[in-house]
């Protein structure tokens, strides 16, 4: 798979502020996909100052029914007399002052721009490839919008359009984009979950090339990285990567070292391990070296019974040879 281009919406992006927002292991999967480099996250000022100037509204929204929230329950009269009732009470009690705890320690940060969804946006758009709104794209923005094409909302402002455009102008022609927004001014009225068809047809015969559709970055995720369930799984598997193409001892060496202040593997991550000492000499010449032993003997304690009979069979032979039989012949009196 090579490096996808991806724009995110700016609904996206304010969705991690909102009462039922996404989940921030997904900015953080994307921040470690941009980093290893298998995405190019595009972004324009329009994108940007967007998610800032409605941040807030989206905070007050959700801190408003969180302000609501009260722990409490109703007890008959008869339930009063028991002991249960009084620690009830005191859980309700605790929870009540934990929430407020945690209000005013978030309203603190909320104000100071440190939340984590602050700090992980923030990271995503100065890693981003920005695209400089020119006069020429604003003009063709402010056109799309007088001639009423997508997309847009066509009231007063063109921050789609303008958006669109540096997109149309800042992708490299015949690379593929993957764009995502929960906003329906990109969507086709007929299938919600399609790109609207205007613009689609427009970005085949401007750009050459495929414009991929997702409503959310869970979806983004489902389609193009369905093995990756947190950020971490990204560097893993890109050391798991190197280690199978490692072409010198001294680079195996080195993986080894990154791969082994890792505490956790899934069973296929474990498995690739295993069938790496029989794909690449480079790593199975050096089994016997303490640390290359060392890392695969964890492997074999920990997962042994994780990874399949024929696997762990095989790392077995590898870590724990049988020793040779004797050579009846050593045993001859030479005459």
């Amino acid at each position: 798979m090579g490096k996808m281009n991806l724009f995110i919406d700016a609904n996206i992006f304010l969705d991690f502020y909102h009462l039922s927002g996404g989940d921030i292991e997904e900015l953080k999967k994307l921040v470690a996909l941009i980093e290893e480099g298998d995405i190019t996250l595009y972004s324009c000022r329009q994108l940007i100052e967007e998610v800032r100037r409605n941040r807030d509204s989206k905070i007050s929204d959700a801190l408003r029914e969180f302000k609501k929230a009260s722990f409490k329950v109703s007890f008959p009269a008869f339930c009063k007399s028991y002991e249960e009732y009084a620690e009830i009470q005191d859980f309700l009690k605790k929870a009540n002052t934990k929430h407020s705890e945690l209000l005013a320690k978030s309203t603190v940060d909320i104000q100071a721009n440190g939340l984590k969804a602050d700090e992980l946006i923030a990271g995503l758009f100065s890693k981003a490839k920005d695209i400089p709104v020119t006069k020429a794209i604003f003009d063709r923005a402010t056109k799309r919008f007088r001639m009423g094409n997508p997309p847009g909302k066509k009231k007063v402002t063109i921050g789609d359009e303008l958006n669109w455009e540096s997109i149309l102008a800042g992708v490299p022609e015949g690379e593929d984009l993957h764009f995502v927004s929960g906003d329906g001014d990109y969507a086709s009225t007929v299938v919600p979950e399609a790109m609207n068809a205007f613009l689609d047809e427009e970005w085949a015969s401007k750009k050459k090339s495929n414009l991929n559709f997702y409503k959310s970055i869970t979806d983004f995720f489902k389609k193009n990285f369905p093995d990756i369930k947190l950020a971490s799984d990204i560097k893993t598997n890109k050391l798991i990567e190197k280690l199978a193409s490692s072409w010198s001892f001294a680079t195996t060496h080195s993986i080894i070292a990154e791969l082994s202040k890792l505490t956790d593997f899934s069973k296929v991550q474990a498995e690739e391990l295993i069938n790496i000492l029989d794909l690449n000499s480079q790593v199975y010449w050096i089994i016997e070296d303490n640390d290359v032993s060392d890392f695969y003997k964890h492997i074999y304690d920990k997962y042994a019974d994780v990874v399949s009979d024929e696997l762990k069979t095989s790392l077995e032979s590898k870590l724990f040879p049988a020793p040779e039989a004797p050579n009846p012949d050593d045993d001859e009196i030479p005459f």
